[in-house]
């Protein structure tokens, strides 16, 4: 994994990042499960990760809803 200090400025670098945030929820999703049943925290199979990728897009759709919102009241409310 790549973290850059360069602000994201396209659509394609925005989708990139999605898909990076994405893979590592599904495996923090994984491994926090795993260690709640006691079970190996090895590689995630590929049916794992895409069954985890599901539930962190939802995570993260409600994560950027709540943004936007709070964008939306912060610019409506003027400047401070």
């Amino acid at each position: 994994m790549n973290v850059s200090p360069d602000p994201i400025t396209t659509q394609d670098q925005a989708s990139q990042e999605r898909d990076t945030l994405l893979d590592l929820f599904a495996r923090g999703l994984i491994c926090t499960t795993a260690s709640a049943v006691g079970a190996d925290h090895g590689e995630p199979s590929e049916e794992a990760l895409t069954k985890a990728r599901a539930v962190a897009d939802d995570y993260l759709a409600a994560y950027e809803e709540w943004l936007v919102k709070i964008a939306a009241t912060n610019a409506a409310a003027g400047p401070q």
